[in-house]
């Protein structure tokens, strides 16, 4: 399981939180479970193309290594000349669901993967894939940023307050 897709409410004032309605649970949780969504639909699939190796600063793979995706390539697996695809084994679980869970101050997906993603040579020259599949550039950093504002301010904007005044 990879476990490290989390987002936190960074910077959110103290009495947000602190409301008689706990606007933590009502308002925070819902934006913060849905960044999370949008991070595994719109930014995980570009980790898997042409192009991704700069974007996302991924430690350069060995010369033997590049030499069996390119053989893998030439026979008949396309996809193996893609960032992070050998075998197609790791795009296929993490693409496929991500189980979201949260508070109101973060919220954490969880995806299935293989077990190589954990797995390291004795040589120390191995890629640490859970951190690569997870990174988000600065440029997807300010999309979910903006996404959270208007999120949180279309919810404030929405939440109406009652007030039970009595009379006399």
């Amino acid at each position: 399981m990879i476990d490290r897709i989390t987002i936190t409410s960074i910077g959110m004032p103290r009495d947000w939180l602190k409301t008689s309605d706990d606007m933590g649970k009502k308002i925070v949780k819902p934006v913060l479970q849905t960044l999370v969504n949008y991070w595994h639909t719109k930014f995980l699939p570009r980790h898997f193309r042409t192009g991704a190796f700069a974007k996302y600063n991924y430690k350069p793979r060995t010369a033997r290594y590049l030499k069996r995706k390119q053989r893998m390539a030439e026979h008949g697996n396309y996809q193996a000349r893609l960032p992070l695809v050998f075998t197609g084994a790791l795009k296929s679980q993490v693409s496929r669901m991500i189980s979201i869970s949260g508070t109101g101050k973060k919220a954490t997906g969880r995806m299935s993967a293989p077990r190589y993603i954990y797995m390291y040579g004795k040589g120390g020259n191995h890629p640490y894939l859970a951190g690569e599949v997870t990174t988000v550039s600065p440029d997807e950093a300010e999309k979910l940023t903006k996404l959270a504002d208007d999120m949180m301010s279309k919810a404030m904007r929405d939440r109406t307050e009652t007030t039970v005044t009595r009379a006399g």
